[in-house]
């Protein structure tokens, strides 16, 4: 999970057609039994989506596209709360810009309807004086749902990534257990199998191409120039594995912030020992 920049103050032109404005006065009057309409809130903003997020599903970032398109999301459900079963969804913002992200289909089957606060949920919407729908409450940021206090991490609210950290075993942890992220790991299944093998193939992938450098070298099949240049590439490609239009890339992060828990401490010693220097020449810009 990754912040992601959205301007929320200018969503994509078909939500703010006149269209949108009547299936939101739809939407106060129907409640739970309103049927939204997909050609509004997925359609019209799927491609923008897809841009803001790289491609990449905002739960987890996977970029499930080369085999079935990625779903539109509500943030806060349209329909009924897992969490609250006398609350009838938050129907008033189902066409709501701020309230929409990409998703894969597996998290979006696992969150469902699930919403859970540790404050006053919301449970009907804001009006103006004039009887209106109030707009401004109606942003995920607003302070009327600030107050709910959210479990659910918001990418394009919170600084997501100071609330995990990744792990040598594939998994994602909670940055000093902090409720938020558990519940976030939880709601989605964030270490679910398929996840974990995804993030280990990545990190075997560039282990095995470290550690075959350095046996070789050891055994001597290989000069040293030769070595440090194919590591220093190797090294090169790990860095690029931050970028935030690749898959996985806070994984890759921790692949590169914390070298020494995934890559050197596994390493049997003198290799570990090797790995270690290189890095930090590479870091420093002499490798």
């Amino acid at each position: 999970m990754i912040r992601v920049d959205k301007d929320f103050a200018n969503p994509p032109v078909k939500l703010t057609t006149d269209e949108r404005t009547r299936l939101i006065q739809l939407t106060l009057s129907e409640k739970g039994k309103h049927e939204f309409k997909k050609k509004v809130y997925r359609d019209s903003v799927y491609d923008e989506l897809v841009v803001l997020y790289h491609g990449k599903c905002a739960y987890c970032e996977t970029d499930t596209r080369a085999g079935a398109p990625m779903q539109v999301e509500h943030y806060r459900p349209k329909a009924k709360v897992t969490e609250d079963n006398l609350h009838e969804g938050y129907y008033w913002i189902g066409y709501e810009w701020s309230n929409l992200f990409l998703s894969c289909s597996k998290c979006n089957n696992k969150k469902r309807n699930s919403f859970p606060v540790s404050g006053m949920r919301v449970m009907s919407p804001t009006f103006t004086q004039e009887g209106l729908l109030d707009a401004d409450s109606s942003i995920a940021n607003s302070q009327v749902f600030q107050q709910e206090q959210a479990l659910l991490l918001h990418p394009e609210i919170d600084e997501t990534e100071r609330f995990f950290i990744f792990l040598p075993n594939g998994k994602v942890d909670a940055a000093n257990q902090n409720l938020r992220a558990i519940e976030t790991i939880k709601i989605c299944d964030l270490n679910r199998k398929d996840l974990v093998e995804k993030r280990l193939k990545i990190l075997n992938y560039f282990f095995d191409q470290l550690q075959t450098e350095l046996r070789d070298l050891e055994m001597q099949k290989i000069t040293e120039e030769k070595a440090r240049h194919a590591i220093k590439r190797l090294f090169e490609k790990l860095a690029l594995l931050q970028n935030p239009k690749n898959e996985y890339s806070r994984f890759g992060y921790f692949m590169f912030v914390k070298f020494d828990k995934f890559f050197s401490e596994r390493l049997p010693t003198k290799q570990g020992n090797a790995a270690k220097r290189l890095f930090e020449q590479f870091r420093t810009g002499q490798l």
